[in-house]
């Protein structure tokens, strides 16, 4: 059976749904096929011992300037969230730095990690001058940048917890001009939350919307071939949920699987133009998340309801206590706990060892913990499922050189973007090439 649709999604995670969102937005008939029963991929949930765990993402994006915001609201559909913006505490081995609600919160940091005002009001100059005269290239690291003007090892740690949380690498893996592009357009005046009723709630109400539009979301579909005839895109086949093969024509198709799994879909390299295929070699390298979510019975922070970033340990990057924000995550009296963890070096990883390193550094952070807690999930992901397919500063063009094929998602983010909003902005950046 064959059917015409105006484009074609692979994949309904943020990238996926957004662009769909925007494209039904601006008057194009759409079809997203999704392998999994579940919508949302990194950014859903899992019902685990009627918690509700997230399959990925925590903190999410919801001010005005963001492409998820913007997506929900080109359909008019609310984000049920729980604003944390400013809720980050930092915790260093001389102790803890929450961020101040009223702002100047970099110099405060800096300030608390060197302890020296005198020295941390001269380094953050410097920042300051990268963010407003010359910005960085991308040849050199950001911890190449930091090394010319300071030694300071803890002001070093502080953003080594800050960048593996935010951009899922470290700091000597991520280029310079990428750390200040983030600073300089996306991180001011940016707002964060989490999403009341977990994740697949928030992107579930978002494919209503584009269903409601006419268009269609199909899960238990998992795309098998992208159809190219000289050159040019013309469909998709997919094995639909009554387990039959069918042909989806359509002018136009963006992938939300990946590059890597795009080519292949595609039919391999030799269907790519050779530059295209010169960039994604040199730069195929994904970024892999450990992530560990446990109950207790009392949280491990009970001052503080927001996200902890660590600059004390090697792999654990961050812990929140989701249902400590949000009492329709967990049972009355039962404190979800979500930790996420990278590996050192991300070329390099060594999960099986690492993630024992996480819980190390969990218990030397939280004493006892692990002897309290009860796992829900202890989990690796890398390869086709990691935490992003391609590092900070190496993602591949929103465009192919197949007509009418485009990626969206986070192997592909627009300059200066990070995690699920860079898995948006690439969906929005593909619907203004084509409705413009």
């Amino acid at each position: 059976m064959e059917h015409e649709f105006d484009a074609i999604i692979v994949g309904a995670g943020m990238g996926g749904l957004c662009a769909a969102a925007y494209l039904v937005a601006g008057g194009m008939r759409v079809a997203v096929v999704e392998k999994s029963p579940h919508l949302g991929g990194r950014c859903s949930h899992r019902a685990r011992e009627d918690c509700l765990v997230t399959t990925g993402a925590l903190m999410i994006p919801m001010g005005p300037s963001s492409a998820i915001r913007q997506a929900f609201d080109a359909l008019g559909v609310d984000m049920d969230m729980i604003n944390l913006t400013g809720k980050m505490r930092y915790r260093l081995a001389h102790g803890d730095y929450d961020i101040s609600p009223k702002g100047g919160g970099l110099l405060g940091m800096i300030e608390f990690a060197m302890q020296d005002p005198a020295a941390a009001a001269q380094f953050h100059q410097r920042i300051i001058d990268a963010l407003t005269t010359w910005t960085p290239l991308g040849s050199i690291t950001i911890l190449d940048w930091f090394d010319q003007y300071t030694d300071c090892q803890e002001v070093k740690n502080l953003f080594q917890g800050y960048c593996a949380a935010l951009m899922g690498v470290n700091m000597h893996e991520i280029p310079a001009s990428e750390f200040f592009n983030f600073l300089k357009y996306h991180s001011k005046g940016s707002q964060f939350g989490m999403a009341r009723l977990g994740n697949a709630q928030l992107m579930g109400a978002l494919a209503s919307a584009i269903e409601a539009r006419g268009s269609r979301v199909m899960t238990r579909s998992p795309c098998r071939k992208i159809h190219v005839e000289s050159n040019r895109v013309t469909g998709v086949e997919i094995k639909n949920a009554a387990g039959d093969a069918e042909k989806l024509a359509a002018p136009l198709v963006l992938s939300n699987a990946g590059p890597r799994r795009t080519i292949a879909l595609a039919g391999g390299g030799s269907v790519f133009e050779a530059s295209y295929m010169a960039k994604f070699e040199q730069d195929d390298i994904d970024a892999p998340i450990m992530h560990a979510s446990f109950v207790l019975n009392e949280p491990v922070m009970a001052d503080f309801a927001g996200c902890m970033v660590f600059g004390n340990t090697t792999n654990l990057i961050y812990l929140e206590i989701p249902s400590a924000i949000s009492p329709d995550i967990s049972p009355e009296g039962i404190y979800l706990h979500t930790a996420f963890g990278a590996p050192a070096d991300a070329a390099k990883p060594e999960l099986d060892r690492e993630f024992e390193m996480m819980l190390s550094e969990l218990e030397a952070n939280f004493p006892g913990i692990l002897d309290k807690a009860k796992f829900l999930v202890k989990a690796k992901h890398r390869g086709d499922s990691p935490g992003m397919h391609r590092w900070v500063g190496r993602g591949m063009p929103v465009n192919t050189s197949v007509l009418g094929l485009y990626n969206v998602g986070d192997g592909c983010a627009p300059v200066g973007t990070i995690g699920t909003e860079s898995a948006a902005a690439s969906g929005r950046e593909a619907a203004r090439m084509i409705l413009g």
